[in-house]
């Protein structure tokens, strides 16, 4: 349920507050944060070459956190202290438009030239994909600086946990623009853990290493990068800070979950090892027919690990729940 709340601070501002089923948010700022989503997806599917999942997984990320959050009490949104007068003016939301519809239009000018290094790993291919994280620029037409300042001190929390999301999460394209690199040192991190264990282990290099064993020959693709697991534990932990966000302390939140990914690429490397330690070891056949379909159920037990001897040093120990109201 949406309604639209006056505070009798603000009886002529009866667009600042929002209910949102038993959350009061502010309602410019969440009208913002939603006509964005709305415009970045717009633009997507209007021009297909501006398409990139990070930006519309950090907005919708910054959304959700701002609705949990509700009314930060004490700010200047609070609804007890005094509710904000801000609005969407017409001129504004012209130029936001405006600014989404050049970029769509630039788009399809371009999309002839720049598709040859659309989603390569080239310097034309990295420009290309710094060009459409700037679609969420012209959010900040929307609103006046000093006031974007003002949410900006309301619901800091938030909007860094968006920008980790738009940075790191599902993190494929950097994944494969250091596999050479990266592949390389996994590898031979396996071949130093497993050496010790199946001395007659070889090593061969190439951008696909491979570690020769006398039963079984392992062989680690991008798709033996741990990306799979990365995902996973991104969507996991994502669902743990959304339930708990009002409780946690935000600070050892993030270092928990670069802390986590780390745990998880470690994990990654030894669930390799054992692959190339069992299969060498008389369970070759059994490496061979589960090593794929065991992937999910090794990095969803390392994250409950993880997350069961973490979850609560995050906690704050009090719970911040933002206002009600039954007002309509």
């Amino acid at each position: 349920m949406v309604s639209v709340i006056a505070t009798p601070q603000a009886t002529s501002s009866l667009h600042a507050s929002l209910r949102l089923g038993n959350r009061v948010v502010p309602g410019t700022f969440f009208l913002a944060l939603l006509l964005t989503l709305f415009a970045i997806a717009a633009d997507q599917f209007l021009a297909p070459a501006l398409y990139s999942s990070s930006p519309l997984w950090a907005m919708a990320a910054c959304l959700l956190l701002v609705w949990r959050r509700g009314y930060p009490l004490g700010s200047a949104f609070d609804p007890v202290a005094g509710s904000c007068s801000m609005c969407l003016s017409t001129p504004r939301i012209a130029m936001f438009c405006g600014a989404h519809a050049a970029f769509v239009l630039a788009a399809l000018a371009t999309q002839g030239a720049l598709q040859p290094v659309f989603g390569t790993f080239t310097t034309g291919g990295w420009i290309v994909a710094a060009l459409k994280l700037s679609i969420l620029a012209p959010t900040f037409l929307l609103l006046p600086s000093a006031e974007w300042l003002i949410f900006w001190h309301a619901y800091k929390a938030e909007a860094l946990a968006a920008v980790v999301v738009l940075f790191t999460f599902f993190p494929s394209r950097v994944i494969n623009s250091i596999w050479p690199w990266y592949g390389q040192a996994l590898g031979k991190f396996v071949f130093f853990l497993s050496h010790t264990v199946v001395p007659s282990l070889a090593y061969r290099s190439s951008l696909t290493p491979t570690l020769a064993g006398p039963d079984l020959d392992v062989t680690i693709l991008l798709a033996c990068s741990g990306i799979d697991g990365v995902n996973l534990f991104d969507y996991l932990f994502a669902f743990v800070v959304f339930l708990d966000w009002n409780r946690l302390r935000k600070e050892r939140s993030l270092l928990a979950y670069f802390a986590g990914v780390a745990v998880i690429v470690l994990s990654n490397a030894l669930r390799i090892t054992s692959f190339v330690v069992l299969g060498n070891h008389g369970f070759a056949k059994f490496v061979e027919r589960f090593h794929l379909t065991a992937g999910w159920i090794f990095f969803t037990i390392v994250f409950l690990t993880y997350i069961s001897l973490s979850y609560r040093h995050l906690l704050s120990g009090a719970v911040a729940e933002p206002p009600t109201s039954n007002r309509a």
